[in-house]
């Protein structure tokens, strides 16, 4: 059975919003925030605007500390060993904050610094870490030399010079041109073969349905849904599924007799020229329901194309569903 290395447990954090000394508002930002990360994972940690994802990281990076609740590192609560649990994190921010002045060199002793590592290995682990990131040919530039995508990579080789255990990235990819993203996908997959666990937070879904193992969704400062991807997206296919129609002849009648059913949305309906593209939300079950009684009214139906669910439709009907109940 797989070992979880990171656990959060009813994790509570609030925001007092003061005015002239006094607390006016108090804004829960993590309301008894529950889940784990097994060793070997990447873990895509998504939720929408303000649902609490930056302030989690935080937390579980000691910038923050908890209101309530409980995190564990590999078994061990965070509170008690902060300095032993920092070593084997690495954390890679949205916002980089380098020291212009520096070289890639130099930046990298300057932080590994922190982490008690000798000269001898800094410069052993850190040549090696700017080969691979593709920042051996730039080592005499000074960071502010650096473009946003270098800047970025080295923010990453100083975030892995200790070898840490857990790697977090929150929106890496953020600034980044496609042969950077690509650059950084098949790193971060190599890495995880060698044993590397990563988390994985972004706002680009497709980027983690391509490269995360599991997933992690949040709203409202709670966990609502956690699971293997896979596993995830079948659940959602089976409550319901896309399906794009090109037909003619679609009236109102149609239109009313499809609305009446209330396991079917109309997501799209859009005149092409030659046909209308109807879009709908249902359950599988119902596709020759809709089939026959479109027939049956005058449609003359010329495609019919399930869609696959991808991570946004689960994304969307997950946290749509928890902002609605």
């Amino acid at each position: 059975m797989t070992a979880s290395l990171l656990e959060l447990n009813e994790v509570k954090k609030d925001y007092h919003i003061r005015r002239y000394g006094r607390v006016i508002r108090t804004s829960n930002a993590l309301n008894k925030l529950t889940f784990n990360v097994e060793k070997g994972q990447i873990f895509g940690f998504l939720g929408p605007n303000g649902a609490g994802k930056t302030t989690t990281i935080k937390c579980i990076t000691g910038i923050l500390n908890c209101d309530n609740g409980t995190i564990y590192i590999d078994g061990k609560n965070i509170e008690n060993n902060g300095f032993e649990n920092k070593n084997k994190i690495g954390f890679l921010p949205e916002k980089v904050g380098l020291y212009g002045s520096l070289t890639a060199q130099e930046t990298l002793k300057f932080y590994g610094g922190f982490y008690s590592l000798s000269d001898s290995i800094i410069e052993e682990r850190g040549g090696e870490l700017l080969d691979l990131l593709g920042l051996s040919h730039s080592l005499v530039k000074t960071v502010r030399e650096y473009s946003l995508g270098m800047r970025k990579r080295l923010a990453l080789a100083t975030a892995l010079l200790h070898e840490p255990e857990i790697l977090i990235l929150d929106e890496p990819t953020s600034g980044l041109d496609p042969r950077g993203v690509k650059a950084l996908r098949t790193l971060l997959l190599d890495l995880n073969k060698k044993g590397l666990t990563i988390i994985f937070s972004s706002h680009i879904l497709s980027e983690v349905q391509e490269l995360c193992t599991d997933v992690g969704i949040i709203n409202n400062g709670k966990m609502i849904r956690q699971g293997s991807i896979s596993s995830i997206m079948k659940t959602v296919e089976k409550t319901a599924i896309k399906l794009s129609l090109r037909v003619n002849d679609f009236n109102e009648k149609n239109e009313k007799i499809l609305n009446k059913n209330k396991y079917i949305s109309i997501l799209e309906n859009k005149d092409l020229g030659k046909h209308r593209k109807i879009i709908l939300k249902l359950k599988e079950d119902l596709i020759p329901w809709v089939t026959k009684k479109l027939v049956e009214n005058g449609t003359k139906i010329f495609s019919i194309e399930p869609h696959n669910t991808t991570l946004e439709d689960v994304f969307l009907t997950e946290t749509e569903s928890e902002n609605e109940a």
